[in-house]
């Protein structure tokens, strides 16, 4: 397990994959943003990635938008304090105590506050959640237990349904954006194979110079595409065939 940023102490944060990032999501960064400014707490959002269900589902949750693409959204709502908590499928075996040791241990941050859901749990602790609040306990973590998940569910399983056959006209209406990844030289794409219409973009979320085109991807591999070294960006508009 890694953590990647530079921090500053009095420390709120809220931990998640954030894909999709759903309308509940962007009301709940909106929350954390003034209730921080209101207790002059410092936010800070963790990103896991990989999506560390995909360790136990042998990859069955695709990229809605990759990492790059998450942190560009949370920087364009004002979230500028990230951590990314990369996974690896040993991490998955970790307890609520490791997970805040080696967060302490190699960024310096002793939490003030910890926003999590109701059955939210750090590793394989042997009592799920409870673990969690135990250990805010004990190193004195006010501890946010975060309602309503069935309903973020829920959202999910309406997503999913348009998502992973390509629909992406019907999950773009849901998550705001269409499906973002950025190219990079022998990057992957964790996306269903198939050939998708798309555009390039120089930016992910801006549409100014925008180009057409189509995209043939397997394996989480991209064909070459022809471009302008300016665009970067990759977004999927739609699924145009159903098997390979």
């Amino acid at each position: 397990m890694k953590f990647h940023n530079e921090v500053t102490q009095d420390v709120i944060a809220v931990a998640g994959t954030w894909d999709p990032l759903l309308p509940r999501h962007i009301a709940l960064f909106k929350e954390l943003l003034r209730y921080s400014k209101k207790k002059g707490l410092n936010p800070y959002v963790f990103v896991f990635y990989p999506t560390p269900a995909n360790f136990i589902t042998d990859g069955k949750f695709k990229d809605y938008f990759d990492l790059d693409a998450r942190l560009e959204i949370l920087r364009r709502m004002g979230l500028n304090n990230i951590i990314v908590i990369e996974f690896d499928k040993p991490d998955m075996e970790r307890s609520a105590a490791e997970f805040l040791n080696e967060l302490f241990a190699q960024t310096g941050i002793a939490l003030t506050e910890l926003w999590v859901g109701e059955n939210q749990q750090f590793g394989a602790g042997a009592q799920g959640f409870l673990s969690i609040r135990h250990e805010c306990a004990s190193r004195n973590i006010s501890l946010r237990v975060l309602k309503n998940s069935f309903l973020v569910n829920l959202d999910k399983e309406s997503f999913y349904k348009h998502f992973n056959t390509g629909k992406f006209g019907q999950s773009q209406g849901i998550i705001g954006h269409f499906p973002t990844y950025k190219l990079k030289p022998g990057g992957q794409i964790n996306i269903h194979d198939g050939v998708y219409s798309a555009k390039l973009r120089i930016s992910p979320f801006d549409k100014k110079m925008e180009i057409p085109c189509t995209v043939k991807i397997t394996n989480k591999k991209p064909d070459k595409i022809k471009k302008p070294d300016t665009h970067t960006w990759l977004v999927l508009l739609e699924k145009i065939n159903v098997d390979l």
